[in-house]
């Protein structure tokens, strides 16, 4: 993978917590450091957790959760931070399986669902259209961009600034399947508390929700493609994202 090293943020209640610089572009170049960090929820923060955050220079907490979780896990206050919170569920009438009240949601919805819904969330979404346009502008840079677990709603967001930033879907992949590492803890602890609930096929379900799967961003990234034609065409046509407008997001987010 064309990549230094993954730079986990060492939080003590906050899971998936990782700086996305290091990355390189077709043409050699390198993500910064310190621009863009994807996350799960920020809620459960330690004061040590609030202390460390502070020294990451964030100016922007961008959050894909709906009102309801939001309102179940408040992303904690810092004042040097700005907060955006636009819900980025796309059109599909079913929850994301991190919403309370949703255990249910893994006997209901099948994987094959669930990469139904990867396909179509990067399009007329809200959510996706204010992040890119949010970091267009270099002042609301360092951004931190999260949902509940920072698997899915954050891996199309992940994948869509990568795109912008012109690195290689293969690298882009990896980013978002190192997921699987760092919600290892958080799933097994879920797996244990609904075990008695579930039975076999109900439980394996449960894990292929929970994962960060090829062929879920694959869906989303094939899509692009069918929709469009091309990445940088869905990228101008969703995001007003032009080859001129690409050249200067990448002039201050890459060395």
């Amino acid at each position: 993978m064309e990549r230094l090293d993954t730079k986990v943020i060492p939080f003590e209640a906050v899971y998936n917590f990782r700086d996305m610089g290091g990355y390189k572009t077709r043409d050699g170049r390198v993500v910064r450091n310190g621009l863009f960090y994807r996350s799960a929820a920020l809620g459960k923060m330690t004061l040590a957790d609030k202390e460390l955050f502070e020294t990451l220079s964030i100016k922007t907490i961008f959050d894909y959760r709906d009102n309801n979780e939001a309102q179940h896990n408040p992303n904690p206050v810092f004042s040097q931070s700005q907060y955006i919170q636009i819900p980025a569920k796309g059109n599909q009438a079913f929850e994301m399986p991190t919403n309370t009240g949703g255990r249910d949601f893994y006997k209901v919805i099948s994987p094959e669902m669930f990469r139904d819904f990867y396909a179509q969330m990067p399009f007329n979404n809200a959510s996706f259209k204010e992040l890119m346009k949010t970091i267009q502008n270099p002042d609301n840079l360092g951004l931190v961009h999260h949902c509940a677990v920072g698997k899915d709603r954050t891996g199309i967001g992940g994948a869509l600034i990568l795109l912008a930033l012109d690195v290689p879907e293969k690298t882009i992949m990896e980013d978002y399947l190192d997921t699987n590492i760092y919600l290892r803890p958080m799933v097994e602890k879920m797996a244990q508390s609904i075990q008695r609930q579930y039975n076999e096929q109900e439980l394996q379900q449960f894990y292929a929700l929970m994962s960060a799967r090829e062929d879920y961003l694959q869906a989303a990234l094939d899509a692009m493609d069918h929709r469009y034609g091309s990445k940088n065409e869905f990228l101008e046509q969703e995001f007003g994202l032009t080859t001129e407008k690409r050249k200067q997001l990448q002039s201050y987010c890459l060395t």
